[in-house]
């Protein structure tokens, strides 16, 4: 991620904005892995993968959110 910033000024631009300098790769990890990890469970819901389970897709949402928090020092 850290190279990822140091090759796109567009998303280095993005990422100073977010945290202290020479943290720029945590930004993008954090956006990087909450956006999939929101759009997995996200998806999954919409389409009926957890119909028939007994599951609620907001109990995964959920924990998936919390982990990311915790991962990243935020709960």
């Amino acid at each position: 991620m850290t190279e990822w910033a140091a090759q796109d000024p567009a998303v280095a631009e993005w990422a100073r904005a977010q945290v202290p300098p020479g943290a720029e790769g945590v930004a993008l990890a954090g956006a990087v892995l909450a956006w999939t990890h929101v759009h997995g469970a996200g998806g999954l819901e919409v389409s009926g993968q957890f119909e028939g389970m007994g599951h609620d897709g907001a109990t995964l949402l959920t924990a998936k959110l919390d982990l990311l928090a915790d991962g990243f020092g935020l709960g």
